[in-house]
């Protein structure tokens, strides 16, 4: 029978461990500590066995030092004579190759590990100025880093911007090492001359200290992007990310340096509170509503996404550019117009009223002042170089084909809405903003018809110009999806579910939901427009298959995201265009304007011009690859047999 264990009486060897221990834990300076301890002892405890055979040639004091140079080397192991001399020298010699070649240098090696690993980690705050800092990982981070970093017009852009400096970007995030770094780098792929420009810091934005971490006050731009989160979640990415401004802002005041920030936000109700929290330059961009606006605009005109796709994309070739308009002071725009032969001079932002006025009309006569920044259409920074003399100024001619009106009434469309998820609401409210169109709406999903019912009405009424249905049904089911005659509707637009846990999950279901509705539509010759919309980046070459019109709203936010953070005009222009109202992108048969069948860029120019508007470019519908071209050569040929639309920009 084994004895009673007294629990209370704490053993004088359990008390030694306990002390070793609580040293050895410590860091390698208390392990190194506490090694040096075990030789002293070990040489003294050789020193005392040498001493019964040394007698009077040598005293303790030399026996220890004996005992410590065969510990430390073993080279003099042979020097020794005497069978006991030789066994006391054995036994240092074989504890000295565990104490300084095992336990010394595994102390040594480990301390030098974690020391690496604490840098890998990015603990050190950077000491850089001018860079730009993104604030947390995201679907958005991999598509930021590739336009900012990946991108030639981007880093030349930023380049003139910084007296000739290299971008350099700084992540945030809450975990980083070097797995995590090599990672991120594989899947951005940039050249290793610009690999090296992005830094890794770990930590929350939440925090103070990983904010100074970042160097976000001496940051040109702050980056603060979205998360996939779940609709029903209680904590939102817009609470995270009020709260970050706020730590943003009492740090900001405490240095008096306040960096610009490009803000995105989900729910457009929070921006007053977000504009509150900040008191230095915000660019608060809301997805809901930028994607709302981009769909409801997209669902009119088809095509009209490629354009902005192209747009938005600054690795492709034409997109817009601001510059300000230090080279035109004093000049009207029509007289500015005539140094770009290599580029299209679109327009004006207005910083004061910070509103966007198109070059045409008696809008073309505006004299160019310090305030304005110029906005072109190019295809590189240099095309934006204005010429030393002028071209020869084109006469406008009188027009030679009345055009469709943009604000014409137009028959009644039948929308199919397949899914849901927050911005649904506000997709339906976007269409009743264009006061020429009207839609028979059916919405289709899973979710309980009361309860979308109930958050389309937290927005308001719509007007006689919406007509909506809702319908409970799986839109993955073919079957289901037959009863609502997909092949008579104008529209189908489908869209994921924000009530999964993953981006990949909310996909999946997009992505089956679209077979289904092909297997439906493919029997038939007239194939309505269809738009659907994904949530992962990682399906970018889910477009370059596809037969319709694809959002990805993380890429789309992502090129938007970083065009504001390199020039901040940016959210102005596409906010101005993307609203139902005023000046906006259109797709145009060349039959609009003239009733020749063939006609060059150069004589175009002048005719869609008469019609108030401007030719950025032509979308060739029958290309293979590149179907956008903007700004394109003044000899190049355009033709309506081959039913080619002009892109043009207009009111």
């Amino acid at each position: 029978m084994p004895l009673p264990l007294n629990v209370n009486v704490l053993q004088p060897i359990d008390r030694l461990k306990f002390f070793v221990e609580r040293q050895l834990i410590k860091g390698a300076g208390y392990q190194l500590f506490v090694i040096i301890g075990v030789i002293a002892l070990v040489s003294m405890v050789g020193g005392f066995l040498l001493a019964p055979i040394s007698g009077h040639e040598s005293n303790l004091a030399e026996d220890i030092w004996w005992a410590f140079l065969r510990l430390t080397d073993p080279g003099y192991l042979g020097d020794d004579e005497g069978a006991w001399k030789r066994i006391v020298s054995t036994l240092l010699t074989l504890c000295g190759y565990v104490l300084f070649m095992g336990t010394l240098v595994a102390i040594m090696t480990r301390w030098l590990i974690a020391f690496m690993e604490r840098l890998e980690q990015g603990l050190t705050p950077v000491s850089i100025k001018q860079h730009i800092v993104i604030l947390g990982m995201s679907t958005r981070v991999v598509p930021i880093i590739r336009e900012l970093l990946g991108v030639e017009v981007n880093r030349s852009f930023y380049k003139k911007q910084h007296k000739e400096k290299n971008p350099t970007l700084v992540l945030l995030a809450e975990e980083a090492n070097a797995v995590i770094h090599q990672q991120l780098l594989a899947e951005v792929s940039l050249p290793a001359k610009w690999s090296r420009q992005l830094i890794l810091r770990s930590g929350n934005a939440l925090q103070s200290e990983a904010i100074h971490r970042a160097a976000c006050l001496q940051a040109s731009a702050v980056i603060l992007s979205n998360k996939y989160q779940r609709s029903d979640s209680l904590v939102t990415t817009d609470v995270e990310t009020i709260k970050s401004l706020l730590t943003l802002n009492v740090l900001a005041k405490g240095a008096n340096q306040f960096p610009r920030l490009v803000v995105e936000l989900d729910d457009v109700r929070h921006t007053k509170l977000a504009k509150k929290s900040y008191e230095g330059q915000a660019n608060i961009v809301v997805t809901d509503q930028t994607i709302s606006r981009l769909m409801a605009q997209c669902a009119v005109a088809p095509n009209l996404l490629k354009v902005y796709t192209h747009l938005l994309n600054s690795q492709n070739q034409g997109r817009f550019f601001i510059k300000d308009a230090s080279s035109h002071i004093g000049k009207a725009l029509t007289e500015a117009r005539l140094y770009h032969k290599n580029a299209i001079l679109v327009g004006f932002i207005d910083k004061t009223s910070q509103s966007f006025n198109l070059a045409v009309g008696e809008q073309a006569k505006h004299r160019i002042v310090p305030s304005d920044s110029l906005v072109y259409v190019a295809s590189n920074v240099s095309q934006l170089e204005p010429t030393i003399q002028p071209a020869r100024p084109t006469v406008l001619p009188n027009k030679t084909k009345v055009k469709t009106n943009n604000k014409e009434v137009k028959p009644r469309k039948k929308l199919l809405l397949l899914g849901w998820n927050r911005r649904v609401p506000n997709i339906i409210h976007e269409l009743d903003s264009y006061t020429n169109e009207s839609f028979d709406v059916t919405l289709v999903s899973t979710m309980s018809a009361q309860v979308r019912q109930q958050e389309i009405n937290k927005l308001g009424k719509f007007s006689s110009r919406i007509n909506l249905t809702l319908q409970e049904a799986d839109y993955m089911m073919e079957n289901e999806v037959r009863q609502f005659s997909p092949q008579e509707q104008d529209i189908i637009l489908l869209v994921y579910s924000d009530r999964l846990d993953s981006a990949e999950e909310a996909d999946a279901r997009v992505l089956v939901g679209s077979m289904a509705l092909d297997e439906v539509l493919e029997q038939y010759p007239n194939r309505p427009h269809v738009l659907i919309e994904l949530s992962d980046p990682s399906n970018e070459n889910f477009l370059e298959h596809s037969k319709t019109d694809t959002f990805i709203t993380p890429l789309l936010m992502s090129h938007l995201l970083s065009q504001i953070a390199l020039i901040p005009e940016h959210q102005v222009l596409f906010d101005t265009l993307m609203e139902a109202e005023g000046v906006q992108i259109y797709l145009k048969p060349l039959g609009n304007y003239t009733d020749k069948q063939m006609l060059k860029v150069e004589e175009l120019q002048p005719i869609v011009e008469s019609h108030n508007e401007l030719l950025l470019g032509v979308f060739q519908a029958e290309a293979t690859e590149q179907a956008i071209l903007l700004n394109p050569a003044i000899e190049r040929r355009i033709s309506s047999l081959s039913n080619d639309l002009l892109i043009v920009i207009g009111e």
